[in-house]
Formats: C-alpha cells, structure tokens, sequence
C-alpha cells in the first residue's frame, strides 16, 4: 500500500561566493541517461578511517582502495516511470542509498534537473514494511546550478502531519535544517579512475520523532536527534564519485559512518562504460517556473524562471482570493533562463501566487510573505 506523505521544506536565503577554481559543472555534466547504472564499493560501520582533506584546492583525495566485499548501485529509470504526483521528474534514480532527509534505506529518487538547479521533488522508499511516497513541498534543492567551489545553498523541513491507519493513528514531526558548499576541489581517485571534482560539505541537524494515539494522547515511539556532516564528490559524466557520511560535526572527523567509492559505470544491458556517458535530459518543453527563493520571504525574493522559445511573457501576482497586486513583467524574452526580483509593497503577509504566461503556455506557483 503505497501512502504520501507531504514535507513542507522552507528555502533559505541562497548566498554566491566568488570563485578562482577552474572546475565547474553545468546541468550537461550531470548523467541522466536510461539505463545507465553506476555502481560502488559501499562499507558501513562506525568507525571506517578515513581522510576527507580539507577546505580549498587543488589537492587530491585517493580512495582506490578500500573494502570490497559489498557493492551499492544507482540505476537511471526512464522518467516515464514517475507517478502523476511528480510527472515533471526528468531525473529518475533507483538507488541502494537515497541519502535524503535522513534517509539511507534503498528507494527511487524523483528529481528535475534544470540550468539552474536540480531539485528533489519525492521519494519513494519503504518503509516499516510500507511503500511510501515522500513528496517535498516545496522541492528539496539538492543543487544550484552551475556549481562552482564557493557556491552555497540551505534547506530547512518544518513538518508536522498526522497520518490515519486503520489500527491507530501516526503522528511524523521532522524539523531540520541542510546548509551545503562547494567547500574544495581536486582530484578523486576511486577504483574507476582519476576525475577533476568538486567537494560538497553538507552540514546537517534534525530532530524526528514519531507518535502514535492511544486514548487521545500521543505517546512518542520513536526519537531522533543527529547532527553530522556528510561530503560527496563530483565529476562531470559521472555524478558522484564518491560519498562519505560521518556522525560528527567536525569537518576534519577521520572516522565515517559509510563510505561509497566508484568502481564500475554499465548499462542494464551489462555493458561496461570505460569512458563517461553523456547526459542526455530532455529539458522541458514548456514553460518552466522554477521557483521564488527564499520561500517564504521577507523584503524581497527572486523569481526564476525559464523558456523554450523566445516569446511575450506576462508574470503577475494574485493573492489568494485571485485578486492582481502587481504585474512584474510584461516584455519579449530570448529563449533561456531569467530572473526578477519583487519587493512586495504595501501588501499583507500571507500566501501569494505568481503566474507567467507566455502564448498558450501557462504556469502557476505560490510563495509565501513574511513581515
């Protein structure tokens, strides 16, 4: 039985750093063709030794060898296969590890990869013996593109929901928060090879706890509370080359929690890719708002959106009884990505919705006004 549940992440504040390295990966980089299956040495404990170097670059990290006895893959699935809840997901990964939101168990990642950023719309995992099909409302930002040593973003769930089984009645509240950086740059060595790579430091803390309802009380069954920071390194062609997670907060801990390290890339046919394959995404061919960042937001916020054609574009705003309160745009737009930022003036916090149209394209989001 497959049930949904609903994560309400709120962004935060995006911050651009300046940056000397040379290496930098684009939307193109990323690997995104069916079939494709990339595989890993995976070794879990806790107490695996190991060298994460430190912040800046060049420099160089060799993890050719290491424990080999078990082995962990990501398959990339035709994005047909996304359920009607998340039909925008271009980026489909069946994976041993999901690595999301706390969550290590195997499952398929829904995602959309865009030039801006690739977004985690849902997973899917089971759970306790239940299918379950996570969808991140709004999406979680595993990335902003093009990403670049320096770069950063945040992510921060606020989520409290109730959930009704026949039996008795779950309660789920997550509150965390997911600070990431491009934080160095060099050279990977993993069993597959030499690559020039980004490292990703994500600094993560959360509190889980799960209730359930006996006599109208709700008694907590299960608590959680982690603070850890957790690093991957990526390569253009081939993702992650390698990931390592930790229980600590200290950025120079020597012992991790698991360890993945690249071995072997093939297609499910089985055939074995010495050299990087190509992404091949179809980006979409519609109109794609992304998003406003920060949602929600004070002072200001960044609309960005993109388009397939050169076109006339209308972007307004509507409040919730479907009342305009501002037009933001209303020109003739190359093909490509673009932004714009609104200030709200004289407007009530609350919840807002921006439309862009352009011919008989159309499309919709809400966003969230903080004073």
């Amino acid at each position: 039985m497959m049930r949904v549940f609903k994560f309400c992440l709120l962004l935060l504040p995006m911050s651009v750093a300046l940056s000397q390295a040379q290496i930098v990966l684009r939307a193109p980089d990323f690997p995104s063709t069916a079939g494709m299956v990339f595989e890993y040495y995976s070794e879990d404990g806790d107490s695996i030794p190991v060298n994460v170097g430190v912040p800046g670059g060049p420099q160089t990290w060799d993890y050719a060898i290491g424990d080999t006895s078990n082995i962990s893959t990501d398959t990339y699935l035709d994005p047909s296969v996304a359920p009607p809840e998340l039909s925008r997901a271009n980026l489909v990964i069946e994976t041993s590890q999901l690595n999301q939101v706390g969550l290590t168990e195997a499952g398929i990642m829904y995602a959309y990869l865009h030039p801006m950023r690739l977004i985690v719309g849902g997973v899917l995992a089971e759970i306790e013996g239940e299918e379950l099909l996570l969808i991140f409302n709004p999406y979680l930002n595993a990335y902003n593109l093009p990403l670049y040593f320096g770069r950063t973003w945040s992510n921060t769930i606020d989520y409290d929901e109730i959930f009704e089984f026949p039996e008795y009645d779950i309660r789920i509240e997550l509150h965390a928060t997911m600070d990431s950086e491009v934080d160095a740059y060099g050279t990977t060595i993993v069993p597959l090879g030499r690559y020039e790579s980004l490292r990703m430091r994500n600094d993560v803390i959360y509190d889980l706890t799960v209730y359930i309802r006996l006599l109208w009380v709700w008694v907590p069954i299960y608590e959680e509370h982690k603070e850890a920071i957790n690093y991957e390194w990526r390569a253009a062609d081939v993702g992650t080359v390698l990931h390592i997670t930790s229980d600590s907060m200290d950025p120079y801990f020597s012992y991790a929690k698991s360890v993945r390290r690249l071995m072997n890339s093939t297609t499910t046919a089985g055939d074995t890719q010495v050299q990087p394959v190509a992404s091949t995404v179809q980006m979409p061919e519609t109109i794609e708002l992304i998003c406003n960042y920060p949602n929600p937001f004070n002072g200001e916020t960044v609309i960005s959106y993109s388009l397939t054609e050169s076109a006339n574009i209308d972007l307004r705003i509507f409040d919730v009884m479907g009342r305009q309160v501002e037009v933001l745009d209303q020109s003739h737009h190359q093909a490509g990505v673009s932004e714009v930022t609104w200030k709200p003036q004289n407007l009530s916090a609350g919840l807002y919705f921006m439309r862009l149209q352009a011919g008989d394209q159309v499309e919709q989001v809400s966003l969230v006004y903080l004073k």
